[in-house]
C-alpha cells in the first residue's frame, strides 16, 4: 500500500512538472502581411496580434494593434501596465513588452519606442538628422521651429505635444523644402495654412535639400567607372560630408478631441517636463517624464520648459471609461415589452442605434412593431453598451370578444350543415 501511495505521489509531481512545462513562455512566431504591410505575431493559430510596425527593435512611429476578443493581450511600458485596446494607437517613448495569452500559455516580445525621426533611406549618410530648435513669439502667439537655421515654420503648440484643440500650421514656401504629412501613419494631403481638427496622431516629415553638388567633380568616364563591382574591390575612402545632401527633422502632435477612454501614457512636449497634474481639483503624484491617467474625471496637466524661455503649456481633457446607460419605458423583466416600448437616453451626446432582427431600424421615441431588438448606445468618448429587447403583441379586449364570436360562427356552421344533411331526401 505504501509503495502504491508513493507511486501516486511521484506520478502527481510528474504531471505538475509537465503542466509547468506546458505553461512555460512560448516564443511568438512573426509573419509579414504583404497586402497591408502589417506584421502578425502568433502564439498559436487562433491567438495572435496584428501590428502596424515590426516589433523586437526600436520603433519610430505610432503603432496600431488589432486582435480578437478571445485573445488575452497586455502591454507594459517601463514596467507599468499600459492600457491597450484593439484598433487603438500606442505612442510615446519607452521600453514596451507585448504579451499574448490563450488562458493556458503565453508569449511576449519587447520593443523600444522613441520619438519618430522620419523615414531614412538605406544609406543614412544622405541625411543630416536634425532636432528642431523651438522658440516662442508672445506677440504672434506661435511657436517657431528652425531646422538647422535653414528653414523656419510656425505652430500654436510645441513639438510632440498633445492637444484638445485644432492645430493650424504655417510652412513658408521654399523650393528646397519637401514636407510630407501623415495621420495615424498614413500619408495625407498638406499645404501651408492647413488646419488639423480630427482626433489622431499627426506627423510632418521635413526634408531640406541644401546641397550644392559640383557636377564637375568627376568626369563622365570616372562616374561610369563607379560600378558596384569596382566599388567592392577598390580601396576607396569616401568623404561622407560630400554625400550629406539633405537635412531631415520631424514635427508631430496628437489631437485627442473630446472625452477619452483610450488615452494611455502622456509624454511632455520637446524641451518640457511635467510639472503638475490635477484631477477634479486634486493634485496627483507625477513623474516629470510621463503620466498615465488611471481614474475618470477632468484632468489639467501643466508642462514647464526647463530653460524658462518657452511659456508653460497646459493640457486639459476628460477621461471617461464608463459605458452609457439607457432606460426603457414599458419593458419588464427579461427585456420583454408588450405592444410597445420607448428609449430614454441619459445624455444628449449619446448616439443610439436600433436593429430589428439584425436590420437597422429607424430610431423612434416609441417602437410598436413586434420583433427582437438590439439597441446600442455610444457616448462621445467611444464607450458602448448594448441591450436586447423582445417586443410582443398582446390581444386587446376587442380581439378577445371576437374570439368566442368566431367560435360560435364555426359551431353554427357545423350544426347547420349536420341539420341539412339529415333532412335532405333523395327520390
Amino acid at each position: 500500500m505504501k509503495k502504491f501511495i508513493t507511486f501516486i505521489c511521484i506520478a502527481a509531481l510528474s504531471l505538475l512538472s509537465a503542466g509547468n512545462v506546458l505553461a512555460a513562455e512560448i516564443r511568438l512566431r512573426e509573419s509579414y502581411i504583404e497586402d497591408t504591410g502589417d506584421y502578425r505575431y502568433y502564439l498559436d493559430e487562433r491567438n495572435y496580434v496584428t501590428s502596424s510596425q515590426q516589433l523586437g527593435r526600436i520603433v519610430e512611429n505610432v503603432i496600431k494593434f488589432t486582435y480578437n476578443d478571445y485573445t488575452y493581450v497586455s502591454l507594459t511600458k517601463d514596467g507599468e501596465n499600459c492600457e491597450i485596446v484593439s484598433g487603438g494607437y500606442i505612442y510615446g517613448d519607452g521600453n514596451y513588452t507585448l504579451t499574448i495569452g490563450n488562458g493556458k500559455d503565453s508569449g511576449s516580445i519587447n520593443f523600444i519606442m522613441r520619438q519618430p525621426s522620419g523615414e531614412l533611406s538605406e544609406d543614412e549618410n544622405f541625411y543630416n538628422k536634425s532636432v528642431l530648435t523651438q522658440a516662442y513669439s508672445a506677440e504672434q502667439g506661435l511657436y517657431s521651429f528652425s531646422l538647422g537655421g535653414l528653414y523656419t515654420f510656425y505652430s500654436p503648440i510645441p513639438n510632440y505635444a498633445v492637444t484638445d484643440k485644432p492645430v493650424k500650421l504655417l510652412t513658408p514656401a521654399d523650393d528646397r523644402m519637401d514636407i510630407t504629412a501623415y495621420k495615424d501613419g498614413e500619408e495625407i494631403n498638406y499645404s501651408s495654412g492647413k488646419t488639423f481638427s480630427e482626433p489622431g496622431y499627426y506627423m510632418l516629415s521635413l526634408v531640406y535639400d541644401s546641397a550644392d553638388i559640383d557636377d564637375e567633380r568627376y568626369t563622365e568616364g570616372e562616374l561610369q567607372g563607379f560600378s558596384e563591382q569596382a566599388m567592392d574591390n577598390a580601396d576607396i575612402v569616401v568623404d561622407d560630408s560630400y554625400f550629406n545632401i539633405a537635412d531631415i527633422a520631424i514635427y508631430s502632435f496628437v489631437i485627442i478631441g473630446g472625452p477619452q477612454n483610450k488615452l494611455g501614457f502622456i509624454n511632455p512636449p520637446q524641451d518640457y517636463t511635467i510639472s503638475s497634474v490635477v484631477l477634479d481639483g486634486q493634485k496627483q503624484p507625477v513623474s516629470t517624464k510621463f503620466f498615465k491617467p488611471v481614474n475618470d474625471g477632468n484632468y489639467r496637466i501643466l508642462f514647464k520648459n526647463s530653460s524658462g524661455i518657452l511659456p508653460d503649456y497646459t493640457l486639459n481633457f476628460t477621461r471617461d471609461t464608463a459605458a452609457p446607460t439607457l432606460r426603457f419605458g414599458n419593458v419588464g423583466l427579461g427585456g420583454i415589452a408588450i405592444n410597445k416600448f420607448s428609449i430614454i437616453k441619459d445624455s444628449d451626446n449619446t448616439v443610439v442605434e436600433v436593429f430589428r432582427s439584425g436590420v437597422p431600424y429607424e430610431n423612434t421615441a416609441e417602437i410598436t412593431e413586434s420583433g427582437l431588438y438590439r439597441i446600442t448606445a455610444t457616448d462621445s468618448a467611444g464607450n458602448t453598451s448594448a441591450y436586447i429587447i423582445s417586443l410582443k403583441k398582446k390581444y386587446t379586449a376587442a380581439y378577445l370578444l371576437l374570439i368566442p364570436l368566431a367560435i360560435a360562427v364555426v359551431v353554427g356552421i357545423k350544426l347547420y350543415s349536420a341539420y341539412i344533411g339529415k333532412n335532405i331526401h333523395i327520390r
